[in-house]
């Protein structure tokens, strides 16, 4: 079992006993289960800055700007061969096959990809540098507030390499957009499809905010940090409504 997975098995049974303390999801399973982890050698290629983002964008040096070349905070447009291999690679290791695809994006050669049928999710990620599928049930769907996100996991890891940082959330009715901005004033644009929310970034850095594009106009929602450090942090207490207060997502 890999750190990432020790990490969400113990934030999952956190956040039932904590959000959702009900006997139906305290007795869900939320244990990780991984079919194959496998790493991969880095490209040592120069990091390519999306074209255009007039937001400040993250700077990678060393191992970490090797590990993660070609990154990128905006979502890049995949190549038929990157989805057709991050579709193959995500099929045969996922916990629940078959579930329905829910978001798929990439950031350069990087593609992250969501399942779900609302109780079994799967999430993958493949790179040039790692690759990783986990995944966890709850017993009932769960849903966000209109207009903000419901955080399932903000999380840090090594995963055989220098850190990265991925949050997967759900979106209310009315989100049609995400930027996040993290604690270095960097910004990161997530990718919002179906009703689920993704981004990644190298670095330990954690979100402190969303800016929420919505029907009414673009809506803040804050996050406190100082409480996650390298561990997973879903809803409460790292959650927070548009005024700051932790509402658990």
């Amino acid at each position: 079992m890999t750190q990432l997975e020790s990490d969400l098995r113990m934030a999952f049974r956190e956040r039932a006993s904590r959000v959702h303390a009900s006997p139906r999801v305290l007795a869900a399973d939320y244990r990780p289960r991984t079919r194959n982890v496998r790493p991969r050698l880095a490209l040592a290629v120069g990091l390519a800055t999306a074209a255009g983002a007039a937001a400040a964008t993250l700077t990678l040096t060393g191992g970490a700007g090797k590990a993660f070349a070609g990154w990128t905070p905006l979502p890049t447009t995949p190549n038929t061969e990157q989805l057709a291999a991050a579709d193959a690679y995500c099929a045969a290791n996922i916990p629940w096959p078959k579930l329905p695809l829910q978001l798929s994006e990439a950031r350069g050669p990087f593609t992250f990809e969501v399942y779900s049928d609302g109780t079994s999710n799967d999430f993958c990620t493949t790179g040039p540098s790692f690759a990783n599928a986990s995944g966890w049930t709850t017993s009932t769907p769960m849903t966000a507030p209109a207009g903000q996100l419901f955080l399932w996991s903000e999380h840090t890891t090594t995963d055989s390499g220098p850190a990265f940082t991925f949050i997967i959330a759900r979106a209310g009715d009315g989100v049609s957009a995400a930027g996040l901005t993290l604690q270095d004033g960097s910004d990161v644009t997530a990718t919002v499809e179906n009703g689920w929310v993704v981004a990644w970034w190298p670095g330990t850095e954690q979100m402190t905010s969303a800016q929420l594009t919505t029907p009414s106009g673009v809506q803040t929602q804050a996050f406190r940090t100082g409480v996650c450090a390298t561990h997973s942090c879903t809803g409460e207490p790292h959650g927070g409504a548009p005024d700051g207060d932790p509402d658990g997502g």
